[in-house]
């Protein structure tokens, strides 16, 4: 087989026409047997590392001459209970992984290639998508970003997801006392933030949040976004339970004056939203956020109900985790300068 890809690369000239273009400076593969290779180094298949559990460790997206030597190694070994593993970990894809691996391995060599970064998207979406982003009809940031958050939220199943959220943030945007201007891109953290809250519980339940951060924060997941907004993102998730932040210390008071009182709008939005999604489990039709002159209004309307408008401050203390919510309403006082009820179904 050796031989056979060697003719072959012989015969395209490929060599010769990379050093007629002066070479490269990079590599990039998006092959599904590329991305395989890559997870299965990841994995430390070439090192039987499988049994470990790696979510949330950085991962670097690329792989060497010598790293793929190792699992080609690996991929050729004999015995059933080989084939077995080869089977169980590449799936569909174990008849032909042993010759991708070969292939790709004389290609390194043919072409000289050191290191191959690793890109989740296939070549042809990339063609695509520049096509619509060069026509202005397209965001290709936008959509890599959102796509690395949904594949988190999807691989550490994250997706107890509140949606009062957006309806707060909504509202507050159209209060006029608001000493900054929320805009799409705080809309877009903030959601992030809200899929990805509880994806540290896959640790444990206790001190998840803190999980959350370090994973988002640490893991290199989060595509197209600047170090600033993963640290925004990260720093939501973490403060969406337990302590309230404080603006005057690491990290949050690296943030410029301006992200500062975004980061603590937002995240007294993401805890108020989480604490009544938490203690509700409503199949919520329609939440509305009202601003009253003298206090806001955040009405919860469950499907086939009506809200209940009086005596909601009453109503709030009767549920499990009044305490919890009497405080984030005192959080959104002290910061707003005005009361906010809060009306829960009949």
């Amino acid at each position: 087989m050796r031989d056979f890809i060697r003719h072959a690369i012989d015969e395209s000239r490929l060599a010769d026409k990379l050093k007629e273009s002066d070479g490269f400076e990079v590599v990039v593969g998006s092959s599904g047997t590329i991305r395989a290779i890559e997870n299965a180094l990841f994995s430390g298949y070439g090192s039987d590392l499988c049994q470990f559990n790696l979510e949330g460790y950085k991962r670097d997206w690329r792989f060497g001459r010598r790293e793929l030597s190792s699992v080609l190694e690996k991929l050729c070994g004999e015995g059933d209970e080989e084939q077995i593993r080869r089977e169980g970990f590449f799936k569909r894809r174990s008849e032909f992984i042993v010759a991708g691996a070969v292939l790709l391995e004389e290609i390194f060599k043919a072409l000289g290639i050191e290191e191959m970064e690793v890109s989740e998207y296939a070549l042809a979406e990339g063609v695509i998508a520049d096509s619509l982003a060069f026509e202005g009809s397209y965001d290709l940031n936008a959509n890599a970003r959102w796509r690395s958050v949904m594949r988190l939220a999807t691989r550490l199943n994250g997706f107890d997801r509140t949606v009062i959220f957006q309806e707060i943030f909504v509202g507050l945007r159209k209060c006029s006392d608001l000493r900054v201007i929320l805009d799409d891109k705080d809309l877009e953290y903030l959601e992030a933030a809200c899929f990805l809250h509880n994806i540290g519980i896959i640790t444990g339940k206790k001190g998840y949040h803190k999980q959350s951060y370090h994973i988002i924060k640490n893991g290199d997941h989060l595509h197209s976004y600047t170090a600033e907004e993963v640290e925004l993102i990260a720093l939501l998730t973490r403060y969406q339970r337990k302590k309230f932040p404080k603006l005057d210390r690491a990290p949050a008071k690296n943030f410029t004056v301006e992200t500062r009182r975004k980061f603590i709008i937002m995240c007294l939005i993401i805890r108020l939203s989480v604490i009544l999604q938490r203690s509700e489990r409503l199949d919520l039709q329609q939440v509305e956020f009202l601003e009253p002159s003298e206090s806001f209004k955040l009405v919860l309307k469950e499907r086939n109900q009506e809200p209940l408008v009086n005596g909601s401050h009453d109503q709030v203390k009767k549920k499990p985790d009044a305490l919890l919510l009497e405080q984030e309403i005192a959080h959104f006082k002290r910061l707003f300068k005005k009361e906010i009820v809060v009306v829960f179904p009949s």
